[in-house]
């Protein structure tokens, strides 16, 4: 009984993922139709794309955030206290 209901689960499953296949491949095409009949359009595309990897580079390029503040921290209490020295006259 436990094999029948695994069998039934994959295909429900395979259907699933063949109908998903379908749909992204007509989406896909749709706009990748688009993109040859509008030389425009396919250069933006190109132009978004590298604005995007670009901004993704720089982002990442010094690490995450949390990276930085750890380092940051880091250099903050490794500084040495800097002691206020008092000028004393000798009266």
């Amino acid at each position: 009984m436990m094999a029948q209901q695994l069998k039934s689960f994959q295909g429900k499953v395979n259907t699933g993922l063949q109908t998903t296949g379908e749909a992204a491949k007509t989406g896909f095409n749709s706009v990748y139709t688009t993109a040859m009949n509008n030389p425009k359009t396919a250069s933006a595309v190109v132009l978004g794309t590298g604005v995007a990897a670009a901004l993704i580079w720089i982002a990442t390029r010094n690490g995450t955030f949390t990276e930085m503040r750890k380092k940051i921290l880091g250099r903050v209490r490794r500084a040495p206290a800097k002691s206020s020295r008092r000028i004393r006259s000798a009266a």
